[in-house]
């Protein structure tokens, strides 16, 4: 985008921050994501080659540091780039309370929030052995209506297609109460009641999944704003 013409650090700040999908990719990084895939995942509505130019100029502008060992390259934030967190996250904190989603259709996307669900939980918790839960969507797009998290005491992975590993927990949910109940507009328990969402499972781990699920850790304890 064209330069603001201004010596004002907030016009040079914008120069850098308001070009479209930057504030995204930079959330990914934040987020934990190094690779260009991982980043592509996050926000998937980006073409590569967009991507790949705004990162290029996360990398001139100092804030991104690109790293190539032998073929991987990988993406991590530099000193000036971690700066940018506060930002980054009053822009969700307050897009949360003041721009709350009404979660329309071309904005509830099953790719998205169970990436999202992935990065934000914490291993531990849920069980003392290693436990697939499977999430089946009733309302998702073809292709991406069930996912898999493979869980243990340090990681949890995200699997697309099915593990072939027995499953210990089954997630049935509509799209829209999933993602509500994640970004804190619903109570999980309300959803259970009315049946929008189902757990199937041993009794001690659909006892469990509620709270080790909770919501997202940031926005979703945001409370929306009262107008007027």
């Amino acid at each position: 985008m064209p330069g603001y013409g201004q010596f004002c650090p907030v016009a040079k700040t914008s120069e850098l921050l308001c070009e479209r999908w930057t504030p995204l990719v930079l959330r990914e990084l934040m987020c934990g994501s190094t690779r260009f895939s991982e980043v592509q995942r996050g926000v998937p509505l980006v073409s590569p080659a967009l991507l790949t130019k705004r990162l290029r100029q996360l990398v001139a502008a100092g804030v991104v540091e690109r790293t190539a060992t032998g073929r991987e390259i990988t993406y991590t934030l530099t000193a000036a780039g971690w700066e940018l967190y506060p930002l980054i996250e009053a822009m969700g904190v307050w897009g949360q309370r003041w721009a709350r989603s009404s979660y329309g259709p071309d904005e509830l996307d099953p790719s998205l929030l169970m990436w999202d669900i992935r990065r934000m939980l914490t291993p531990g918790g849920l069980a003392e052995r290693p436990t697939v839960i499977e999430f089946r969507l009733r309302d998702g797009p073809p292709r991406r209506a069930r996912y898999w998290l493979v869980v243990d005491e340090q990681d949890i992975d995200l699997c697309l297609i099915d593990p072939l590993r027995d499953v210990d927990l089954c997630v049935e949910a509509s799209l829209r109460a999933l993602t509500e109940v994640w970004m804190g507009d619903r109570a999980m328990a309300d959803a259970l009641a009315d049946g929008s969402i189902r757990l199937t499972g041993p009794a001690d781990l659909v006892g469990r999944f509620p709270a080790w699920l909770g919501c997202h850790p940031v926005l979703g304890v945001v409370p929306a704003a009262t107008r007027g």
